[in-house]
């Protein structure tokens, strides 16, 4: 796995095969992949038989040469990263994309669910002429409308909170988790992959240019896991979402990794303001 150096040497960003190239950063968009069937069918349903766990709102947002995790935030809006939109150079469509909740609970598949609009984006919403992906790590999240809405699953919902927030929180008995439908093997993408008990990682700002209120944790990710949520659950079990999974780093020869995405700060009013509008008469 190729490494590219940073200061201090010892530290260094790992990179791996993406759809497009972001010099210093890996973009956890997964490759699609094809899978044995199940000796039991998956029935495709419209809505689900029996009650579904929380995390249902947790699904996978699917294009045709990839695929990254997504979380419902809304009936009809869920977040997930902004670089998981780009792959198509200036063809990409964003009504090419399609979410799937509740991807592998029991024997029962959802139907998709189509993206109909970009309700607020962090990057830019085409790349630059040069097909290079161009965004600082703090703006790597968007907030995308969906049609028709999931009314059977209960939203995560976001709260706006910094990294010294949730530092408070952690200390008070919070705990901070991520998940999402990376690839891994033979039935990568199909199985939500919980990581729990993730550490913040404190005063790398610099070292990493993620710059103020980027969440860095000890974590790992894989690809496919771009887009998913970071949460904080407080002592009593309440689950918010803080921020969106986006990328990794590896330090001491690639025997450490860990993951940062933009914590909430930077998206929450957004999303609220740009949804509010499109709400009013």
């Amino acid at each position: 796995m190729p490494t590219s150096t940073i200061a201090p040497p010892k530290l260094s960003l790992v990179t791996m095969p993406r759809r497009k190239t972001l010099p210093g950063v890996l973009i956890l968009a997964a490759v699609a992949l094809s899978v044995a069937a199940c000796a039991t069918p998956i029935r495709t349903v419209d809505r689900p038989s029996a009650p579904l766990p929380w995390s249902a709102a947790i699904g996978r947002l699917d294009a045709q040469d990839g695929s990254c995790s997504a979380t419902l935030i809304r009936p009809d809006i869920i977040l997930t990263a902004s670089h998981c939109l780009y792959g198509r150079g200036s063809n990409a469509k964003i009504t090419d994309f399609e979410f799937t909740p509740a991807l592998d609970v029991g024997r029962e598949r959802l139907k998709p669910v189509s993206v109909t609009a970009v309700i607020a984006m962090g990057w830019p919403i085409t790349p630059d002429g040069s097909g290079q992906l161009r965004g600082a790590p703090k703006d790597d999240w968007a907030a995308l409308r969906i049609s028709p809405p999931v009314d059977y699953v209960a939203p995560l919902q976001v709260e706006k909170i910094g990294v010294d927030g949730i530092y408070a929180r952690m200390e008070k008995g919070s705990t901070l988790s991520h998940a999402g439908y990376g690839v891994y093997g033979a039935f990568s993408g199909k199985r939500l992959q919980m990581r729990d008990e993730c550490h913040l990682i404190r005063d790398v700002e610099e070292i990493l240019e993620t710059g103020r209120d980027v969440i860095v944790n000890s974590c790992d990710v894989i690809p496919g896991d771009s887009g998913g949520p970071i949460l904080l659950t407080d002592p009593s079990g309440e689950r918010r979402v803080v921020g969106v999974v986006t990328n990794f780093w590896g330090a001491h020869g690639g025997q450490d990794f860990s993951s940062f995405g933009p914590s909430s700060v930077y998206f929450a009013d957004k999303i609220n303001a740009e949804t509010t509008a499109a709400s009013t008469p």
